[in-house]
């Protein structure tokens, strides 16, 4: 198949070809991206609660790093106030989840064009393959026959090869974003209860 695939870059397919390889090219590189920001956005939530606590029960503020769970924390420090600290993080957090899910939407949308660039592909060829039934000589109409015919099933198969990927890894990637943001909400919600449980 792989053969076959190759093959398709240098007939009739190769202007869909060379869009599909465009786009898979796109798709490695965002995957590469939140893969990576991903990884890193990531700190262990216990750590922080424990030093957020320390400081609602009245001690010195921590010195945080800048992952969103901790610019969210952080954001919480300024005020002693339940209710302040807990605005002050609902506003941290949405830029947080903003950066959390950048570029995630990127991947079903690479899903969706490799589809269509892939029955773009596929419409061309029957229309290849049909005009190949006219007025035309025998050697010539098999010839586009055989041209059409592997246009449209190339151009399908390597679209469905970018799109199956591009859908998988933005169920993976949406669902490690979800994970990020539940963990910034119970952190926040602690934080809260702790500076209330302080007041009394």
């Amino acid at each position: 198949m792989l053969t076959y695939l190759l093959n398709a870059f240098s007939g009739p397919a190769s202007p869909f070809m060379y869009g599909l390889l465009f786009v898979l090219a796109f798709l490695i590189a965002v995957v590469i991206e939140r893969t990576v920001s991903l990884a890193r956005y990531r700190c262990d939530g216990e750590a922080l609660y424990k030093r957020a606590a320390e400081w609602a029960a009245g001690g010195a503020a921590p010195k945080l790093g800048d992952t969103p769970m901790e610019r969210v924390v952080s954001a919480g420090m300024e005020y002693r106030d339940p209710e302040l600290a807990w605005e002050a993080m609902a506003a941290a957090s949405v830029e947080a989840g903003m950066t959390i899910r950048r570029r995630i939407s990127y991947l079903s949308t690479v899903a969706s064009i490799a589809t269509m660039l892939g029955l773009f592909g596929t419409v061309y060829g029957l229309i290849l393959a049909f005009g190949a039934l006219g007025d035309v000589a025998a050697a010539e109409r098999a010839a586009q026959l055989s041209q059409g015919s592997s246009t449209a099933m190339a151009t399908t198969a390597f679209g469905l090869l970018v799109a199956i990927p591009a859908l998988g890894a933005h169920a993976i990637a949406d669902a490690n974003a979800r994970e990020l943001l539940g963990g910034i909400e119970r952190i926040a919600t602690r934080i809260v209860l702790a500076l209330k449980a302080a007041r009394k």
